[in-house]
């Protein structure tokens, strides 16, 4: 009956933790704790499907890590989705890596976050966004007195361009089923691409404005007399960018619901290589030792490592001598205290040699192993004759045997 209790708790913590694991397991499978638009994602909001289905045609992978990291873009078509264009801002070390990505021949696909309504203008931004670079309003442009960060870069700045916000039709907060819109003739065709769709369904009111000569539009919503793009086209070095302001032809509903292939397929280009940033969502790695180690294969050198430390602490918390022996040598007095040879060679002598009798000994010793061999002058055996005899006159206790083999040492050492 005692057992009852840690049985049931085990079987409690067991089913806990499987219940635990399934649920990050739907978490992660979902992809619902990704940010929206991400390749990781396989929800509708997610582009996971569009990332898998680009792989088998053109090599594609995701990059987790800073702009710096990412090299040229020869040849190579770079995703960016899901971006807030109204809150985009780079610092100066990004902008040029991003600049030489796309002047050295790649090109760079950025679909911002759909708005489905204009914003409501407001004096008031955050601290948090005044550090960010957030400015409200439609041309993005720093209200009066505010002290956004000098060092970093205005996207629509450098780009030569200005945000603005048109409602939907049918409503001041648009529609849910979004608005088509037309295939625009750019400036550098007579007329609409015939890969490209001859309409296109978007989902925001984000348009773009006050575009410079150098930008080519491609998709623009008309409305009576006026026309808003939502998706232009412009070239930089080797390389071209292109702006959409609407990120949902890319998504998972949409490659199930209104699959624009033409579309897609006119925005990898003649792409080679296909790149999806996850870094400007939030998603990025730090690579540490672990990942290293992973990358290069060291887990076996890993094992091998943790084995020979468990043996170090094995040969340290325990003796291979069995110490049965130990206690049987004890027991019987053959256990001999001290470490060292010099140490049980005191004992010995301790043991077995009275005080009274250790000069008697160490000379017999000395004559029968010393003096054979070096052969001592007569006159030098005399006088240590001398002395044996005056130590025998004496009482036992008076007996000094330490003086006396000093004794014999000076007069050994002397060379007459």
């Amino acid at each position: 009956m005692k057992k009852w209790p840690i049985v049931i708790c085990v079987v409690a913590f067991a089913g806990f933790g499987a219940g635990l694991v399934h649920l990050f397991s739907l978490r992660f499978e979902a992809g619902d704790n990704y940010p929206p638009y991400s390749s990781l994602r396989t929800d509708p909001l997610g582009a996971k499907a569009l990332y898998e289905s680009i792989d088998p045609l053109v090599p594609a992978r995701r990059n987790l890590q800073p702009l710096s990291k990412m090299g040229e873009g020869r040849q190579t078509t770079l995703f960016w989705l899901g971006e807030d264009l109204r809150k985009l801002r780079l610092s100066e070390d990004d902008y040029k890596h991003l600049e030489t990505f796309i002047r050295t021949g790649g090109r760079l696909v950025l679909a911002a976050f759909p708005v489905p309504k204009k914003p409501l203008a407001s004096s008031f931004v955050p601290p948090g966004q005044r550090r960010r670079g957030f400015v409200p309003g439609p041309t993005n442009a720093p209200p009066a007195g505010e002290d956004l960060d000098r060092h970093s870069v205005s996207i629509t700045e450098q780009w030569n361009l200005a945000l603005g916000y048109t409602n939907l039709p049918g409503g001041a907060g648009g529609t849910s089923a979004g608005a088509h819109v037309p295939a625009f003739a750019s400036l550098r065709l007579a007329a609409p691409s015939p890969a490209l769709p001859p309409t296109l369904r978007v989902h925001t009111a984000l348009h773009f404005d006050k575009l410079d000569s150098e930008w080519e539009v491609v998709y623009a919503r008309r409305e009576t007399t006026n026309e808003y793009p939502v998706m232009i086209e412009r070239f930089l070095g080797k390389g071209s960018i292109v702006l959409a302001a609407d990120s949902f032809p890319f998504s998972n509903e949409a490659l199930l619901s209104d699959r624009q292939s033409g579309l897609l397929t006119w925005l990898v280009g003649s792409g080679r290589h296909v790149i999806f940033d996850e870094t400007h969502l939030g998603v990025q790695t730090d690579p540490g030792v672990a990942a290293l180690a992973r990358q290069y294969r060291l887990h076996g050198l890993a094992a091998g490592l943790l084995i020979l430390a468990a043996l170090f602490i094995w040969k340290n918390a325990a003796s291979f001598v069995p110490p049965i022996g130990e206690q049987l040598a004890r027991e019987r007095g053959d256990w001999i205290a001290g470490r060292e040879s010099s140490a049980g060679f005191v004992n010995l002598l301790r043991r077995h040699i009275a005080p009274s009798q250790l000069m008697k000994v160490c000379l017999e010793q000395w004559n029968a192993h010393v003096a054979a061999l070096r052969k001592p002058a007569p006159a030098k055996l005399a006088a240590m004759q001398k002395i044996i005899d005056a130590e025998n006159t004496l009482d036992p206790s008076q007996r000094h045997p330490v003086r006396t083999y000093r004794k014999f040492c000076e007069i050994l050492s002397r060379k007459t």
